[in-house]
Formats: C-alpha cells, sequence, structure tokens
C-alpha cells in the first residue's frame, strides 16, 4: 500500500543497502561486546545519525528523511539482525517521533524534531507493562504540568545525546503525552536511578526516572485532552509496530544461525542439515517468521493510512502479540538445533533467545487479551 510519506522502491533500496552494510560492518561484530558490557558506545550510536537511519521517520520539512512506518518498519528488522539493542534506538524514535509529528504544537515540533534527527536528542518511553502512568502523579500547575514519582525501565543509552522522555499522563481527568527533557527540564529534577541487570537487550541500559517537582511547560506538551488520547494511542500503536519489527529481526538472525550451524555440524558421519528432523524445524521456524513479517508490514501501513484501513481490530496489537512468540519460538528452537553450545556464550542464539524474550514483555504480555476485546466490541 503506498502511502505520501512512502520513499521510492529505489531509495528504499539504497537506504536498506546502507543499512546492510553498517549492520555488517559495524553492528553485528559488537554485538556480544553490546551485551557484556550492558552499553552502546556513543561512537555506535553516532554510525546510526550518520547514516540518517536512528530517525528515518522524521518528516524533510524537519530535517529527517521523510520515511513512512513501513519503512521505519523495514530498517528496525535490519539493525536487529546484528543487534536487538541497538534497534532499540530506532524503536525508541519511531514511536516517539510518530506522536510529536502529529501534535499540534509547532514550536515542539519545530524545536524537537531537528535535533532527534541530527542525533542531539533521543526519544525514549518507559517499557513498563503497566504504562508510563503507573507510577507518575501529574498535576496541573503555572506554566504547565507538575510530575512526580518514577518512571520505570526507561532506556538510558550512553549515546551522548540527551534523552527526551515520551510521558503519558492524567491531569484532572484528561489525558496528556508530555516530552520532557531529562537534562534539562524546566523546574525541578529528573533523578535517573541504577541500571538494571536486564536479561536481554542488555545495550539498553534500562533505568528508572523519578521525578522530584518536574515542570513540563506547556511547550512540552505533545498533546492534551482529546488530542492527547489520540497522540497517546498512535504512539502505542507506533511503539507494537517498533517491537514487532525488533523481534522479527532477531528472529531472522536466529534462523539466519541456525540454518548455518546445521550445515556445519555433523553426526554419524553426515551434516544435520540432513535429517529430517532438523529440516522439518528450520522449514517451521521460516514460515512462521515470514507470517510475523507479513503482519507486521501490514500493521505498519495501516497507520502510515491513518489506521482506517482495518476490518475488525488495529493490527499493530496482532503483529506485536505474532511477531514477539515467533521470535521466542524460533530462538528457543535455534538453540535446541544448537544442542549444548546453544547455550555457550561463543554462539550467539543464547543472545538472541534472551533479547527475543525481552520484545514479548516490554509493552505488556496481554495483546492477545486487547485483540480479543477489540473483536467483542466490533460492529
Amino acid at each position: 500500500m503506498a502511502t505520501e510519506k512512502s520513499m521510492s522502491d529505489e531509495d528504499r533500496a539504497l537506504l536498506l543497502e546502507t543499512v546492510r552494510a553498517l549492520v555488517a560492518a559495524k553492528i553485528a561484530p559488537n554485538a556480544k561486546v553490546i551485551d557484556e558490557d550492558s552499553r552502546i558506545s556513543s561512537e555506535m550510536f553516532r554510525s546510526l545519525a550518520d547514516a540518517g537511519i536512528n530517525a528515518a521517520t522524521v518528516p524533510e520539512i524537519f530535517g529527517g528523511g521523510g520515511a513512512s512506518v513501513l519503512d521505519g518498519a523495514m530498517l528496525i528488522e535490519e539493525v536487529a539482525k546484528g543487534s536487538g539493542a541497538v534497534a532499540s534506538i530506532l524503536s525508541m524514535n519511531l514511536a516517539g517521533v510518530e506522536a510529536v509529528a502529529a501534535s499540534a504544537n509547532g514550536h515542539l515540533k519545530y524545536d524537537l524534531l531537528p535535533k532527534v534527527s541530527g542525533g542531539e536528542r533521543v526519544l525514549v518511553w518507559s517499557a513498563d507493562p503497566d504504562g508510563s502512568r503507573g507510577g507518575v502523579i501529574a498535576s496541573a500547575a503555572t506554566g504547565g504540568t507538575l510530575l512526580n514519582g518514577s518512571l520505570h525501565w526507561v532506556p538510558c543509552y550512553d549515546s551522548g545525546a540527551d534523552l527526551v522522555v515520551l510521558v503519558d499522563a492524567v491531569v484532572d481527568s484528561q489525558r496528556q503525552l508530555l516530552a520532557v527533557d531529562v537534562s534539562k527540564p524546566s523546574g525541578g529534577r529528573v533523578e535517573i536511578g541504577p541500571l538494571e541487570s536486564d536479561l536481554g537487550l542488555r545495550g539498553a541500559s534500562p533505568r528508572s526516572l523519578v521525578f522530584h517537582d518536574v515542570l513540563v511547560s506547556t511547550g512540552q506538551i505533545v498533546a492534551a485532552g482529546a488530542s492527547g488520547v489520540a497522540a497517546a494511542e498512535k504512539f502505542y500503536s507506533a511503539a507494537r509496530v517498533a517491537l514487532a519489527s525488533q523481534a522479527n529481526g532477531i528472529a531472522v538472525s536466529a534462523l539466519y544461525h541456525a540454518t548455518n550451524y546445521a550445515a556445519e555440524r555433523s553426526q554419524f558421519g553426515v551434516p544435520i542439515m540432513d535429517f529430517e528432523s532438523t529440516r522439518t524445524i528450520l522449514g517451521t521456524m521460516a514460515l512462521n517468521i515470514e507470517a510475523a513479517r507479513k503482519l507486521t508490514f501490514a500493521a505498519a501501513e495501516q497507520i502510515d493510512a491513518g489506521g482506517q484501513s482495518y476490518e475488525r481490530f488495529p493490527l499493530d496489537l496482532g503483529a506485536k502479540w505474532l511477531a514477539t512468540k515467533v521470535a521466542v519460538e524460533v530462538a528457543i528452537d535455534a538453540v535446541q538445533v544448537h544442542g549444548g553450545y546453544g547455550f555457550v556464550k561463543d554462539y550467539p542464539v543464547e543472545r538472541l533467545m534472551r533479547d527475543a524474550k525481552m520484545t514479548q514483555l516490554m509493552l505488556g504480555t496481554g495483546q492477545i487479551l486487547a485483540i480479543a476485546d477489540a473483536l467483542a466490541n466490533a460492529d
């Protein structure tokens, strides 16, 4: 489905070629170190920004590439093949850009989006399944909104760029989506907690943010009231597609390593690829990945079309649920193909299994319930 934001086939092919070269040269070779150190270097982040892929969906008028959500999903998948943690930067920015670009706050867009595109700012949000409103108390204040409380599981990349966290808050029974500059709040202070010792996507460096009388000025309000609800829903839809794309990239990588290992590893004098049981496992992995990818791309197209093209329910819910489920199953099967070596850190499949599970936990584990609700309420 073509959209006004979509790249031409030629431009998309060129960008994907650039990304694949970057993944092969810098990202994949450093994935193990990123995982072990729980850190993505500023040099790695700079390479993303220099290639124009850290926030490719920023509209051209704000200095970005003007890519669609579909294009962004493809980029995230490619980067995730090399490192799911590095791909999380693109995922965070994709969801944030969708919300900010749709905002009626012109000052915020013209101030923030060029900085995101240029790598001066990174948009981040909470991966807490309870949503960002869970531990944050928001109240109306002169000149804006006052925040207190904790926001958990927020990536805090050591990238050299300033963090701008998107907070979904409720003020006087009205929903607001806020863009908070962590390093330079309008008032009060933001305390950054210790590094969480996560199992997967370790380079994302998640921490808790604690707000102490942080004043979010009116200029930092992405949307409020009815438009706040719409902005938040657009944000979460894009976030689900982004996470699904991450999961797909991780799954593709797991299949790649399992296939190569099966071709090289011999038992009873023949490669284990020659065993029907192994070929059945690999074939099932490939089929499930392709189904998840197709649903993810359809969900991205749905967002690009304004979310009005679905008949029964928003596809982003299904894409996030299916893609992350498939990624976990594929990664576990990849470990199984490797046998005991699958648990050895010398082989990447154990990291991929941990990363896949992390995508399944982010933004909640109950998507299937939301799908059921949407079906029950469908016309």
